[in-house]
């Protein structure tokens, strides 16, 4: 059960609202995040089991822990909460999600979770909130279903980081076309995309920002340093 309470007396703070939807197992992006700004709150989300207890841990070693909140759950565009299966993957836990793994990955499922599944609509709705800085997800396939299950709350979101196309990788995938073209139609623009080198020079994040925001050019860098 999520404490609304606890989020909303931290937000009634002034702190800055954002979100980090697939944390994998060190929570990287919210780690930057609250170390580098002492004026952030993050709300973390991660369904993987072991991922979510590695997190509890690790956040328990940081100084900026009362300005986070975990819940152990998947984010897609559900009418309701539910419970769906998710494919855990052996070697890097981040590369677990709700979509099935084929190609390179199908041979690396070691267990089948079922995770409780809710949509960001149906957290949003009862949070006490101006603005969502930055929403980050990385569900490995299922970017678009995040976004969309945020509903109207979108277009308060200032900055959207994203996986772009894992389509080769997970069964449904969405393709980066179809990031692209939702998130522009919601009224976004990219304004970097982030090559990978290791993976022989793919498109692999993306980084857009609200055409109507009055924020800065630009947001903090994806896993920044």
């Amino acid at each position: 059960m999520i404490d609304y309470d606890l989020i909303n007396e931290k937000l009634k703070s002034g702190l800055t609202l954002r979100f980090d939807v697939g944390l994998s197992f060190n929570m990287p992006n919210a780690t930057q995040w609250l170390r580098n700004d002492p004026n952030v709150y993050v709300i973390g989300i991660e369904p993987h089991p072991n991922n979510f207890k590695s997190c509890c841990s690790h956040l328990e070693t940081l100084d900026a822990g009362d300005r986070c909140y975990l819940i152990e759950a998947a984010i897609s565009d559900v009418d309701q909460s539910r419970e769906k299966d998710f494919y855990g993957l052996s070697g890097d836990p981040g590369t677990s999600s709700l979509c099935r793994p084929i190609g390179r990955f199908e041979n690396l499922v070691d267990r089948v979770y079922t995770v409780e599944t809710v949509s960001l609509a149906s957290i949003l709705d009862n949070l006490k909130y101006k603005k969502v800085s930055v929403l980050k997800t990385d569900t490995q396939g299922n970017d678009l279903k995040v976004l969309k299950s945020a509903g109207d709350h979108l277009k308060n979101v200032d900055f959207i980081y994203a996986e772009y196309d894992e389509s080769e990788d997970y069964e449904n995938a969405n393709t980066g076309e179809e990031l692209d073209k939702f998130l522009e139609e919601s009224g976004f623009e990219c304004y970097d995309r982030i090559y990978v080198a290791e993976r022989n020079g793919k498109l692999v994040d993306c980084e857009y920002r609200n055409v109507n925001s009055t924020a800065d050019k630009s947001g903090p860098r994806w896993n920044s340093n």
